[in-house]
C-alpha cells in the first residue's frame, strides 16, 4: 500500500519526464522533447509532512535548424543543417513539504538542490562541437501524489531546473512535466 494510506516511511519513484526550454536552453533547443526518465527515493517523517530524498534524472532535447552556426569564442562559422542535442543528468538532493498526509490526493511543494551535467551537441554531418559541463543547480516543483492503488500511487509534478552560469557555459534552465509510478 502506498505511503499516505498506510503511513510508509520509503518511496521509490520511476518517472517519465518531458521538458519545455527556457532561457538561454530555449535560444539553441526550441523543441519541447518527450525523452526523459527519472529514478527518486524519499524517506518521510513520521511525526511531520516532510520528505527528504534524492534523485537521478536524465532529459534529452533536440532539434533539427538550418540556419548558420557562429560560435565568436572559437572563431568558428558554419553553414548547413545542424542537429543540436542537450543530455542533461540532475543529481539533486530534495525536501518536499506535503498538505494534505493522509488524503487520496495529496499536493506537496518542494525544492531540489544539486548538480547538473550537460553535454550539449551540434552535429553538422560528419562533424560536431561538444561542450560537457558540470552545472551548479536548483529545481523548486509543486506536484500531486494520488493514492490509486494497493500497491503503487501516481506523482504528477511541475519542476523548474535551473543550472547555473559553469565557466564559459551558459546557464540553462526549462519546466520538467513528470508523470510517476510511487512504490
Amino acid at each position: 500500500m502506498g505511503f499516505y494510506a498506510s503511513a510508509q516511511e520509503s518511496d521509490f519513484i520511476l518517472s517519465y519526464q518531458m521538458s519545455l526550454p527556457l532561457g538561454n536552453t530555449s535560444d539553441y533547443i526550441g523543441a519541447f522533447s518527450g525523452r526523459g526518465v527519472g529514478l527518486e527515493w524519499k524517506r518521510h517523517l513520521l511525526t511531520t509532512p516532510v520528505s527528504y530524498g534524492f534523485s537521478v534524472n536524465w532529459n534529452i532535447l533536440y532539434e533539427k535548424v538550418d540556419e548558420r552556426y557562429h560560435n565568436p569564442s572559437e572563431g568558428i562559422v558554419a553553414d548547413g543543417r545542424q542537429y543540436r542535442y542537450m543530455n542533461i543528468v540532475p543529481i539533486l538532493l530534495h525536501a518536499n513539504y506535503y498538505f494534505n498526509k493522509d488524503g487520496i490526493i495529496n499536493p506537496y511543494v518542494g525544492v531540489g538542490v544539486g548538480t547538473y551535467f550537460i553535454n550539449q551537441r551540434t552535429s553538422f554531418g560528419q562533424w560536431a562541437f561538444i561542450d560537457k559541463n558540470w552545472h551548479f543547480g536548483v529545481a523548486p516543483e509543486v506536484g500531486v501524489v494520488a493514492d490509486v492503488s494497493s500497491s503503487f500511487n501516481m506523482l504528477f509534478t511541475i519542476r523548474y531546473n535551473q543550472a547555473f552560469k559553469a565557466g564559459n557555459a551558459s546557464d540553462h534552465s526549462y519546466l520538467g512535466f513528470n508523470v510517476g509510478f510511487v512504490f
